[in-house]
């Protein structure tokens, strides 16, 4: 594990989340500093100037052993100082260094250097206007790439402007405050400023340049209408312009325009096919009612598909989320043509949606707006025109938080109207057929045949994932399906791995462009190439703290031994200790919350996976011995509460953490809610009984792997839900749809005896 950032890592971490590499320096390199003295802001007057003066002064000093990084970084000193025809040459160098290597983050910076650039010197030289001289330059060095490296360059250059103005901004705030930098912080700032200031005067042109490319390289398809029994389905297809016989297709079954990736599905020389749920159309348009026919709408675009003349009768998909789900309803099927899926954090309904642990998240009313129904939230909703999307919906979930109406009202208080489609998902809280319905069931599982890819990350983007394979697995033992799981959440597993993830530094190994290994996947199922190493195994797995990846069999074996430790009921205050076997003399461990008190609404919930101090609000802990030695976690947490609840029902969260000699808090999976009635059977609700002691089995439906320091300590916290973005169970034994702060009569208590226990599978053989 890595210590916590300083205020200077922070801003660089803002900077290389937006692809702005740190340069490699020979130790001596560090010490140099440059006085600066930033502008107030990028659009300042001054900025410029300023800019060009700090590149200037870099340039005559700066060095590097790695001769690709120092031309890459001389490249954007020459750029911002103005000599365009130098920063030519230097550019041209570095693409002919790199030619015959991967087209990796340097050729692309080559490349996007060498086109402003050369556009800047043809209009320094006076020969033509900006406009058409980047248009000259763009096609002069995008035009002999390949289309995955043309796709590539033009993804980068479409980063807009504005991604780069926030870390510019914090960047001169924190170095007007010390009155210089180092050499390393100045190279990135540069580059940033570069990333910045050339985007605001070629971005305007991207959308016609980028046309003329695509329209010589791809035969697309904007519109395409696939009839469905009772219907059509809206698609778009991209096909390689110069494809020589039918293809094999990748298809993603969605229903959002913005995942629309066919035509880099067509850069790497598939059909690259993007199909909408039945209603929506590729403009994003039309309301649609998730899951009810994309099972067979999909598996009927598969057969339409294999019936074009540009088909080879093969069919992967793939997806994320939504589109992950639709790959799975799709497989259940078994359309003749579809021959893999492959899969990032897929959506499961009724598992990790529209609740999880079978507590329904608000979460759901805003993916039904905005999903289901594309349309923007009422501005007489939110009352605040002014308020980002984020803060709107923080301030109707506090609203809700603080009115006394029953979570069937969910709808009203946060739209100001009734919504069909969330009344039909608050009716049916258990995983009852209505869910069912919607995933393969045990026989269809044991059918599905195809090889299967799934990614799945720590920190909240794995349940989904978790499910379809241990049930495919589970049915079907012999199963060609493969996992991958990594230190992730939900945002970073699709849009890629920043250098800190909420405050938590991952591994380098860890970072990986999961879309990349994807298409490495496929490449292998359908073109021969050889399989990822990455992915040697059925289960493979990074295993954060050690710089590692493992590959297994199975995600938990019966061979590695667990981990089991008590939870201690017999010492009085806190924190309690996590112990080697149960303790002695009796007692318990208490946890009373007023869930009537609404005096929290403002406090932010916190979100980081490194910390000083564990949370403690609405919850208790359990702190361990430390380690006698180094000590590797894996597989999902499991235990038993022992315990008196003195109402007939209760909503837990359980976390676990590591505690590092040095005191910081590591989480090591997303906490994990559920609902006592339902723990271990979600089919059917089974009420506690309240004032009676009992023992409550339960899994987390989460998974981890760390290797856990040697002197650290592992601690466990467990809370009560109640929180103002999901339900909230008072514990009445109503209908938890139907309970208001009403019937929060007194305060919540649990107590733990001493036969409760949680335990993890380590990596050592029992």
């Amino acid at each position: 594990m890595r210590r916590k950032e300083s205020t200077v890592s922070r801003v660089r971490r803002a900077l290389m989340r937006l692809g702005v590499a740190l340069p490699a320096l020979p130790s001596w390199a560090w010490a140099a500093d440059f006085g600066f003295r930033p502008p107030r802001d990028p659009e300042d007057a001054a900025a410029e100037g300023l800019m060009r003066d700090l590149a200037e002064r870099i340039l005559p000093v700066y060095q590097d052993v790695d001769k690709d990084a120092f031309l890459a970084n001389v490249t954007a000193l020459q750029i911002v100082s103005g000599a365009y025809r130098a920063a030519q040459d230097s550019s041209r160098s570095l693409r002919e260094r790199r030619k015959g290597k991967p087209f990796d983050v340097l050729a692309e910076r080559a490349t996007l250097d060498g086109i402003y650039a050369g556009a800047r010197m043809l209009e320094a030289q006076g020969r033509v206007g900006f406009a058409e001289a980047y248009a000259r330059s763009f096609d002069e060095l995008v035009s002999p790439l390949d289309n995955a490296q043309a796709q590539a360059v033009m993804a980068r250059l479409e980063i807009p402007a504005a991604a780069f103005r926030e870390p510019l901004r914090q960047a001169f705030d924190l170095w007007r405050a010390k009155g210089s930098l180092p050499e390393a912080e100045a190279l990135a700032l540069v580059r940033t400023w570069l990333s910045y200031q050339s985007r605001r005067s070629f971005s305007g042109l991207l959308p016609e340049l980028f046309a003329a490319q695509n329209g010589s390289r791809y035969v697309a398809q904007a519109d395409v209408r696939i009839p469905v029994r009772g219907g059509v389905v809206h698609a778009s297809v991209v096909r390689p312009g110069r494809a020589e016989g039918p293809l094999p297709a990748l298809l993603r079954f969605t229903l959002d325009p913005a995942e629309d990736d066919a035509r880099r599905s067509a850069a790497r020389g598939y059909v690259g096919i993007t199909a909408y749920v039945r209603g929506r159309t590729p403009d994003g348009k039309g309301a649609v009612w998730p899951f009810v026919r994309d099972s067979e709408d999909a598996a009927a675009v598969i057969d339409w598909i294999a019936r074009q003349a540009w088909s080879d009768g093969r069919v992967v998909m793939l997806g994320e989320g939504y589109s992950g789900y639709a790959a799975w309803a799709a497989a259940r099927r078994r359309p003749a043509a579809l021959k893999a899926i492959a899969t990032i954090a897929p959506m499961a309904p009724g598992i990790d949606f529209p609740m999880a642990g079978q507590i329904f998240r608000n979460a759901m009313v805003r993916w039904a707006q905005e999903h289901a129904l594309a349309e923007p939230l009422h501005a007489s909703t939110n009352g605040d025109a002014d308020a980002g999307p984020d803060a709107v919906w923080q301030a109707l979930d506090a609203r809700w938080y603080r009115g006394n109406r029953p979570y069937w009202d969910i709808d009203r208080v946060l739209l100001g109207k009734r919504s069909r489609l969330i009344r039909t998902w608050l009716t049916h809280p258990s995983h009852d057929r209505y869910w069912q319905k919607f995933l393969p069931s045990a026989d269809q599982f044991a059918r599905i045949d195809i090889p299967v890819l799934s990614f799945a990350g720590y920190f909240g983007a794995d349940a989904g994932a978790l499910h379809f394979h241990r049930e495919h697995l589970r049915n079907r033992p012999q199963a060609d399906t493969t996992l991958l799981l990594g230190p992730y959440d939900a945002s970073s597993i699709r849009r890629g791995m920043a250098t800190t993830l909420r405050g938590y530094t991952p591994d380098p190994v860890a970072h990986v462009d999961l879309p990349e290994l994807r298409y490495q996947w496929i490449d292998h199922i359908l073109k021969g190439a050889n399989k990822p190493a990455l992915l040697a195994d059925r289960v493979n797995y990074q295993v954060m703290g050690a710089d590692q990846w493992r590959h297994a069999p199975l995600l938990e074996a019966p061979e590695r031994a667990p981990l089991r430790l008590y939870l201690d009921t017999s010492a009085r205050g806190e924190p309690h200790r996590l112990l080697p076997a149960p303790a002695e003399g009796g007692g318990n461990a208490r946890l009373s919350v007023d869930l009537a008190d609404r005096r929290d609404v403002r406090t932010p919930w916190p979100d980081a996976l490194r910390m000083k101090q564990l949370p403690a609000r609405n919850s208790i802990s359990f702190v361990g011995d430390p380690l006698p030695e180094g000590t590797e976690i894996i597989g999902s947490l499991r235990g038993v509460f022992d315990i008196t609840p003195s109402r007939q029902d209760v909503d837990f969260s359980v976390s676990l953490y590591e505690q590092t000699a040095s005191g910081e808090c590591q989480l090591l999976f997303d906490p994990y809610d559920f609902r006592a009635s339902y723990a271990g059977h979600r089919v059917r609700r089974r009420l506690l009984r309240a004032g009676e002691r009992q023992l409550l089995a339960f899994t987390v439906e989460r998974v981890t792997a760390c290797r856990l320091a040697a002197g650290s300590r592992l601690v466990l916290v467990v809370g009560i839900n109640k929180r103002p973005d999901r339900q909230i169970d008072y514990g009445s034994g109503k209908d938890v749809n139907s309970e208001t702060v009403t019937d929060a009569k007194w305060p919540l208590r649990v107590r733990w005896h001493a036969r409760s226990y949680v335990e993890i599978q380590t990596g050592k053989s029992s």
